[in-house]
């Protein structure tokens, strides 16, 4: 099974802010880093060449793994700005120095970029039953068609098992 790349924006205390972090375009201009949620991705991405490494980090990877609880190919909507803003610095700087002789080793770059391109905002529910009060069940009540179709189909099988018993010499 191959790694995923999917990754978390991670804001991050302004005393530990370093020069990996970009600031977020959140009005609150706080630090955010991007980071690998597969720690494997990240340990393939560690493993790269110093050139490669510089690229990401220069854009706002930090190599560290997050823990996250979004399942892969989703990221949080309130995360698309700073995500975009991180991953066109990424890309500008693939531009600029380039990966062409570049150690990649486990990094797959191609399956990095499909992940990045087919991953969506996370839709979160609009709204959720209060705790303690559970949804009533309900069950689900067939239509008039499907009533009739039920009737006919059953009448059909009956007619069927009748002449049946009556071929064979039974009746019922």
């Amino acid at each position: 099974m191959g790694l995923e790349y999917d990754f978390d924006i991670v804001t991050i205390a302004e005393e530990d802010a370093d020069s990996n972090s970009v600031q977020s375009a959140l009005p609150e201009t706080q630090a955010v880093c991007a980071q690998f949620r597969d720690a494997r991705a990240a340990d393939a991405l560690r493993s790269t060449s110093p050139g490669i490494r510089r690229i990401f980090e220069d854009a706002g990877f930090d190599l560290a793994p997050t823990d996250s609880e979004n399942s892969h190919g989703f990221y949080r909507p309130q995360d698309a700005a700073d995500r975009e803003r991180i991953l066109r610095a990424l890309f500008a700087n693939i531009r600029e120095s380039g990966v062409k002789g570049e150690y990649c080793g486990a990094f797959d770059f191609w399956q990095f970029l499909n992940d990045v391109k087919t991953a969506r905002p996370r839709e979160m529910p609009t709204q959720t039953p209060k705790s303690g009060q559970a949804t009533p069940v309900r069950p689900k009540r067939r239509t008039i068609q499907g009533r009739i179709g039920f009737a006919l189909g059953f009448a059909v099988l009956l007619i069927a098992v009748l002449k049946y018993l009556a071929a064979t010499g039974n009746s019922p």
